[in-house]
């Protein structure tokens, strides 16, 4: 995966035209589709070097991560991770909602100011339950969380301007925290068979993708059988094994067509497709253009809405 294009969080700031940022680390952005402010980059997908978390406040918005469809509707959160493949995203007309972004060093400092602190089953919790659903109140406790560090970030001349922004961004975490811990934190925090084999599936389907795209290759990884593997699949969201496999393929493939120096022939070697043309039969019968024509259209887009 190391060929992927990630996009660094300045250059994305750049992108979105972020009003403040915080040492290029933090950024709160204010996401309503009724004044047509959502955020904006250059296209998907995309896989950012940092941590997003999604807040929505009314409405709803759809978002593809990792091959998977996220429906968000109101008082939801949901985190998004650094490698996380960002591939689409539509919003209601009556969306609001906050994208609160920082970088791995400035979770990093946070992790080591509250060692020692934290709940021990707090990661655990976080990572079983990246969406989380939130009751009103905590809803709104969480957003005067949102509001207090967005009015801290251009505040450039408070006397403890850095101290303070941690410490607010610590009390957001720690209410997250909080919340998931109420609602999960009593139940069972292992995943069901099928859930696990799911999760593997999808974490080997990230790795491996350019280089296999036959199910039974996944199966035996897995040391499962090809039909009990697309079983467990498809009872997730109706989709096949093979499906999954095919799209997973064709984000790497449209990542790879954003890069201008990149010819259609090296994008197919690197697929592990035996020539150009077998690759883009395939990249036009899944996505109704060539490959030529998709990357012609990637440099004349003004933009999509994230």
């Amino acid at each position: 995966m190391e060929q992927v294009v990630d996009l660094a969080l300045p250059e994305y700031f750049e992108r979105i035209s972020a009003e403040a940022t915080f040492q290029e680390q933090l950024s709160v952005i204010d996401m309503d589709n009724s004044r047509r402010s959502p955020v904006q980059v250059k296209n998907y997908p995309i896989r950012l070097k940092g941590y997003s978390l999604i807040f929505v406040l009314s409405g709803e918005i759809t978002i593809g991560i990792n091959y998977l469809s996220h429906t968000l509707k109101k008082n939801t959160v949901m985190q998004v991770y650094p490698d996380d493949i960002i591939e689409h995203t539509a919003y209601s007309a009556d969306f609001k909602g906050y994208l609160i972004i920082h970088s791995a060093e400035l979770k990093k400092e946070i992790m080591a100011m509250t060692s020692g602190i934290r709940l021990q089953q707090a990661g655990q919790l976080k990572k079983l339950h990246t969406r989380q659903e939130l009751s009103e109140e905590e809803s709104l406790r969480l957003r005067k969380q949102v509001e207090l560090i967005k009015s801290y970030i251009p505040d450039k001349e408070h006397v403890y301007h850095s101290y303070v922004i941690k410490n607010q961004i610590i009390n957001l975490f720690f209410d997250l925290d909080n919340c998931r811990w109420h609602r999960y934190g009593d139940g069972e925090l292992g995943l069901s068979r099928s859930e696990t084999l799911r999760q593997r599936f999808r974490e080997l389907l990230m790795e491996e993708c350019r280089m296999h795209r036959e199910v039974t290759f996944y199966a035996d990884k897995l040391c499962v059988t090809s039909d009990y593997l697309s079983k467990v699949v498809r009872e997730y969201d109706g989709q096949s094994a093979a499906k999954w496999i095919i799209n997973a393929v064709i984000t790497e493939a449209k990542i790879l067509l954003r890069e201008p120096d990149k010819t259609i022939n090296q994008i197919a070697i690197e697929l592990n497709f035996p020539d150009q043309s077998t690759f883009g039969k395939f990249f036009k019968r899944n996505t109704g253009l060539s490959p030529l024509e998709y990357k012609k259209g990637e440099k004349t887009t003004n933009g999509v809405r994230i």
